[in-house]
């Protein structure tokens, strides 16, 4: 814990990346703004970091974090090229999440030596959990528990169904990513564990995390966590079966059960929409309805009678939570019209191409571009945003970065020669999730705030490229 006097740097960092991570999911609970804790806490703690990873453990070395930098560095590059005094202050706050996800989250994994980087995994995503857990109980209380919640509006009265979906965050697909990354991790939390009564606890967990991801309607993130947990099960189903059978038929019942997984999950979240529907009108009918009042009865004009028609309507229920289906599934619910636009908009200002805009007014530069009626600067494709603030040069150091990310997932989680435990391997499903998050929304790269979506993409990411190397030599620190 200490070391030389004082307290580990490796300590603060681990320290500081869970109240990161748990902030970051729990910020509108808090009485507190989370770009204030990042501002002040995680950027300089980030900071602290690579100054001792790159002093004593080689880190910029590696290729990947090259690419990082390189990225970082451009990044830089068109603030500087793009944005008046006030634009480049401005951009600061992406500079700081970038330098945090880049250094803190991404870099976390470098700070230890195998054994203990997968212990302090280990403890990240059980903070993780906690957090999405918690957010899921207060979004349940919230929706079924009215009556309780508004004895407390200050942690309660942002979480709601309006539009028929649950918005824990601003909106429904930007709340969705907490609950469905709890329950990814929860399934790598099973697999690292043996104790019955922790798996238990963990299937519980699953399950209320479940709930409020359904009610979200997000299908991205229910499709993207679908397949993450689908590709947790083929790894098991992969060790399990392993030697017992051929090859092909070891792979064939792998893929079949992968499938399945994705389906039911996906069923399963609009079964428990209409449930949850079922539920909540249940519970407005039983609201006592109140009686109309009685009309004084005159010489002139006698009490009215009783009619059939109901006279007063008993309390509205909570709008019921919508359920959507893939038929628009061909233009991604109106996202290829976004990136149309935003395609258009580039073509008539080609300096993007070369210098993008910065990623501060890259909503507002694309702004007039996008189509009626459609969310207004938010590009729904973290590829177009990174496009739009960074241009090409920024978008193919993201690719690139991108695929060898793939590259090394597959080896960690497949390669012959990797000896990691199962719960390790199935790191990679973070990976699908995030990418599949960030392909449908502005996730990645080019936002001006932290997000859960990306602090995960990069701890995964950074995870899977330590665990994929040789113990590093000892140096002096």
């Amino acid at each position: 814990m200490r070391e030389g006097g004082v307290f580990s740097w490796r300590v603060v960092a681990v320290v500081s990346l869970i109240a990161c991570i748990a902030i970051e999911v729990l910020f509108n609970l808090l009485p507190i703004d989370h770009n204030t804790t990042l501002l002040f806490w995680f950027f300089p703690s980030s900071l602290l970091l690579f100054s001792q990873l790159y002093s004593s453990k080689g880190f910029t070395k590696h290729v990947e974090v090259k690419l990082l930098l390189a990225f970082l560095i451009w990044g830089i590059v068109t603030v500087v090229l793009n944005h008046s005094r006030a634009h480049m202050v401005d951009s600061y706050l992406w500079f700081a999440g970038a330098c945090t996800v880049t250094f803190l989250c991404f870099g976390i994994g470098y700070a230890f030596e195998q054994e203990q980087a997968k212990r302090v995994l280990m403890w990240i995503i059980t903070a993780m959990l906690i957090a999405a857990v918690l957010l899921s109980l207060v979004s349940l209380i919230a929706v079924f528990a009215k009556d309780f919640a508004a004895k407390f509006p200050s942690i309660f009265e942002d979480i709601d169904i309006a539009g028929g979906r649950l918005g824990i965050d601003a909106h429904p697909n930007r709340s969705s990513p907490a609950p469905a990354l709890g329950i990814i991790l929860a399934g790598i939390l099973f697999a690292d564990t043996k104790s019955v009564w922790k798996r238990v606890l963990l299937i519980l967990a699953a399950i209320v995390c479940y709930i409020p991801l359904a009610q979200t309607v997000s299908r991205t993130a229910i499709l993207g966590a679908g397949i993450a947990i689908a590709f947790e099960i083929v790894l098991a189903l992969r060790d399990a079966l392993k030697g017992r059978m051929h090859v092909v038929l070891r792979w064939g019942i792998c893929v079949v059960a992968a499938a399945a997984v994705v389906l039911v999950f996906y069923k399963g979240a609009d079964w428990t929409v209409q449930t949850c529907n079922a539920i909540l009108a249940r519970e407005a009918s039983a609201q006592p309805v109140a009686e109309p009042a009685a009309l004084p009865e005159t010489a002139s004009q006698p009490a009215l009678e009783a009619t059939s028609e109901p006279q007063a309507q008993a309390p509205e229920a909570t709008a019921a939570v919508v359920s959507r289906d893939l038929s628009d599934a061909d233009s991604f619910n109106g996202r290829t019209d976004i990136w149309l636009g935003v395609w258009n908009g580039i073509k008539q200002n080609p300096s993007i191409f070369a210098i993008g805009t910065g990623p501060w007014v890259a909503p507002e530069a694309m702004a007039p571009y996008f189509p009626a009626n459609s969310p207004i600067g938010i590009f729904h494709n973290s590829m177009v945003g990174t496009l739009v603030a960074f241009g090409i040069p920024g978008l193919l150091l993201a690719v690139a970065f991108l695929v060898l990310v793939a590259v090394s997932a597959l080896r960690f989680s497949f390669g012959k020669k990797q000896s990691q435990p199962l719960a390790v391997r199935m790191l990679p499903g973070i990976l699908l999730f995030a990418v599949a998050e960030g392909m449908m929304e502005d996730f990645l790269f080019a936002v001006n705030s932290l997000n859960i979506v990306w602090i995960w993409f990069l701890i995964a990411a950074g995870f899977v490229f330590r665990l994929s190397k040789p113990e590093q030599a000892q140096k002096p620190e």
